[in-house]
């Protein structure tokens, strides 16, 4: 090759070069990340400095604590587009090759594109560290924030007071009463004298139009949801738990949609009219939010226990017990609705510290009151007596009752030992969780209830499904256990996160917990992120998916053509399946970046584990695929074990199973059919051989008695001509003549109806000859040749 030819063969492979570095590098990519690193690095700085500052309130380390977060997953994600270019400089760097070290002079242009790919690699090297570090310092100052919001909230949990037995409590919370109406007072006249010179009074005039308005659309709408709801509900028939538990979720989503249509209206209008100020604002919310969390109290309590309405009950309650639960439900709500909404009324009008703390002893005193009073109700109560055999719920929370006393009696010993915070916070925790596992459970128990209703086959969208989607009985059964599967799953989704809310653990912490997944968890050379996961799982399900409609198009199309024995078509699936999930799990181990270098070492472990403990497994295994190799047995063959004896319907990977002839099946493992002695009826073909016997009388005719046997025999449209039936006189016995018939049958699996029906024709053709039969005339049942 001349000089002029590499140079036409370099100059090409610059240009090529050039042209890829142009679409594989976006340099703007660095300057992006350059500003990055300086905005992350300054509120960086600044959260830190705030951290370390002479106060930080709890909402002050919950804000923090969330730019920690988001710095840290936003540092993450920079440093993951650094990936993409970094990878590709280095693919050209490897196309370009080494320098040359042994003198020889190399082209310019090739050596500066070197370098300028070696400068840009580095540039993003160090951005990319710089990223890392970013993203490391933000995790630990997470974890920082995280730490002294813990001990804030055990300082302010367990800060040790008066106790309620000191009468001085009592009187520092009446002097705070009256603190609390003298600065109610002023505020009011503060508030008039601001807004009464420029507010409207038509404002104020408009509430009670809203309200009556409010009242009549929702008579209305309730009447007509009710005679809706009617048409799907059986008259004269007992409410089915669908119908009991949608009544409830009902009433309680009516209730909630009603407070925000009323409400919506009349905050318009005091804000329109002018009379709502900053101020009227926050005690305003308090009043709303007081009336709105004991009026769904109360909701939730009428809904469950259905005092005077027993046919809607759900709970094993009585019907006095069921009007004093509702009573008490109500009352419990309203005291700590209440009691949280005037400590932030009090903060808000900066009243003292003594007023709070005996108000929280007081709420903490009457609510765990309340709480034993209703626990004693519930339990000291004969029960519901008309259930008619109707599912009842909630029955399980017996079993956490002594958990509940626990805590309350806990409740009690801070009050007496003057942890008054922690008093309060344990019976307030107590009423919220209550309320949110007996929601969570109520919509829980109605979606399963639904779908339990739509796939029965009498209700009518039951009916409809079947009609419309031609499913079988058996799908609709599994599409049923894959909702109630996605139903119990919603339900931890659901429920754990928001119960562990309560429990001092804030949003703050999920994102966390959320961040870390998304970046990764860094396992030898494997990060295992939900991007990895969700790649892996979708992989192994399409490749499953694949996997199954391949066979389907063979089961369907192809192999029913073939005109091959079915057992070869069972042996063709099997293998089929066995080569689509080998497969999709090696595509699998490719989407979680696992090198295939790497198998020998996976599979040297997997050895030891066989030669400790799965030899029996790993046998089975082998030997099913040799049965669908080698066919000694089929699927549809006729075998014979020590066992027992029946059809073979199944031949999986580990065993195969076996239907008798009574209907049982025999669970056989694949190493015995290779190992141990079988009997086949049918390995080669159908075709078999039946055996008639009879004894005649001595006084009989012999060769008479052989001709019926042959004329029947040859009568039967199932016998075959060739080989053709055989008579024998087997031996001359006490009771007389034995006689054998044997004739061929081209299925074996009509040979007991075959000899059967000879059976009877030779008792009509004896009948009619004369021929008699001794007492003791034996058959016997079909044989293979």
């Amino acid at each position: 090759m001349g000089t002029a030819a590499r140079t036409v063969i370099a100059t090409i492979g610059l240009l090529l070069l050039a042209v890829h570095s142009a679409f594989a590098l976006d340099t703007g990519i660095i300057t992006r990340a350059e500003h990055a690193i300086e905005n992350y690095q300054a509120e960086m700085d600044a959260a830190r400095q705030k951290m370390r500052g002479p106060v930080v309130s709890e909402s002050d380390l919950v804000d923090l604590r969330s730019t920690f977060e988001r710095l840290r997953a936003s540092g993450a994600e920079r440093s993951a587009e650094l990936q993409g270019p970094l990878a590709d400089i280095q693919s050209q760097l490897e196309s370009l090759g080494p320098a040359p070290n042994d003198g020889r002079a190399e082209d310019a242009s090739i050596a500066k594109t070197r370098d300028d790919l070696l400068a840009t690699r580095d540039k993003l090297q160090g951005l990319k560290s710089q990223l890392d570090v970013l993203t490391i310092n933000a995790e630990q100052s997470a974890a920082e924030v995280s730490v002294q919001q813990r001990d804030q909230f055990f300082e302010r949990i367990f800060d040790r007071n008066r106790s309620i037995l000191n009468p001085s409590l009592w009187v520092d919370m009446w002097n705070g009463i009256g603190a609390l109406s003298f600065a109610m007072s002023i505020f009011m006249q503060s508030w008039w004298r601001d807004v009464s010179p420029n507010a409207s009074p038509w404002g104020l005039a408009a509430v009670p139009i809203i309200v009556i308005a409010f009242f009549t659309g929702y008579q209305l709408a309730n009447r007509w949801l009710g005679k809706w709801m009617n048409r799907f509900t059986r008259t004269g028939t007992q409410l089915d738990d669908m119908t009991r538990l949608w009544l409830i979720v009902r009433s309680l989503l009516g209730t909630i949609v009603a407070l925000l249509v009323l409400i919506g209206p009349i905050h318009l209008a005091l804000e329109v009219s002018g009379y709502m100020t900053a101020r009227v604002l926050m005690i305003w919310m308090g009043l709303l939010l007081t009336v709105v969390y004991a009026l769904l109290y109360y909701r939730v309590a009428l809904g469950i226990s259905a005092p005077g309405a027993p046919e809607r009950r759900i709970i094993d309650v009585g019907d006095r017990a069921a009007l004093r639960f509702t009573i008490l439900s109500a009352i419990i709500g309203t005291v700590a609705a209440f009691n949280t909404q005037l400590i932030r009324i009090a903060d808000g009008l900066y009243l003292g510290f003594n007023y709070t703390v005996g108000h929280s002893a007081i709420s903490a005193l009457v609510l765990l009151l309340l709480i034993s009073v209703t626990i004693l109700t519930l339990r000291n109560q004969p029960g519901f007596s008309e259930s008619g055999g109707r599912r009842l719920y909630f029955a399980w929370a017996a079993n956490l009752m002594p958990f509940v006393w626990l805590v309350i009696l806990v409740g009690f010993g801070a009050l007496l030992l003057g942890y008054l915070s922690l008093a309060n916070y344990l019976a307030h925790q107590i009423i919220r969780t209550a309320m949110l596992v007996t929601v969570v459970f109520l919509f829980y128990h109605l979606l399963d209830a639904a779908v339990a209703a739509s796939f029965d086959p009498h209700s009518s969208f039951g009916i409809f499904l079947r009609r419309m989607t031609g499913m079988s009985e058996r799908s609709i059964e599994r599409t049923g256990l894959i909702i109630r599967t996605g139903v119990d799953v919603f339900l931890i989704i659901a429920g754990v996160p928001t119960l562990l809310l309560l429990w001092t653990l804030t949003w703050v912490d999920f994102g966390g917990f959320i961040n870390t997944l998304k970046i990764g968890v860094q396992i030898g050379d494997i990060t295992i992120s939900p991007a990895v996961a969700f790649a892996v799982l979708g992989t192994l399900v399409g490749g499953v998916i694949v996997t199954k409609l391949f066979n389907r198009w063979l089961n369907r199309r192809i192999l029913p053509d073939t005109r091959i024995n079915k057992g070869v078509q069972d042996s063709i699936l099997k293998g089929a399946t066995y080569t689509g999930y080998v497969l999709a799990a090696g595509f699998a181990l490719a989407a979680a970046g696992i090198n295939f270098s790497n198998i020998a070492i996976i599979a040297g472990a997997l050895g030891v584990g066989i030669g400790f403990g799965l030899q029996s497994i790993v046998n089975n295994f082998v030997s099913g695929l040799i049965i669908l190799a080698e066919r000694p047995v089929r699927v549809g063959d006729w075998v014979s074990l020590p066992a027992g004896e029946g059809i073979v319907r199944r031949i999986n990977v580990r065993s195969t199973e076996i239907e008798t002839f009574d209907s049982s099946s025999i669970i056989l493992p694949n190493s015995l059919l290779v190992s141990e002695p079988v009997r086949n009826w049918t390995h080669v073909d159908n075709r078999g051989r039946i055996l008639v016997a009879a004894t005649v009388d001595f006084g009989n005719d012999a060769e008479a008695v052989k001709q019926i046997f042959i004329d029947v025999a040859k009568q039967h449209p199932k016998i075959l001509s060739y080989p053709e039936p055989n008579v024998t006189l087997a031996r001359f016995s006490a009771n007389g003549l034995d006689f054998e018939l044997r004739a061929f049958v081209a299925d074996i699996f009509d040979g007991s109806q075959v000899a059967s029906d000879i059976r009877f024709k030779l008792l009509s053709a004896f009948r009619d000859k004369g021929v008699s039969l001794t007492p003791s005339a034996t058959v016997t049942l079909p044989a293979k040749a």
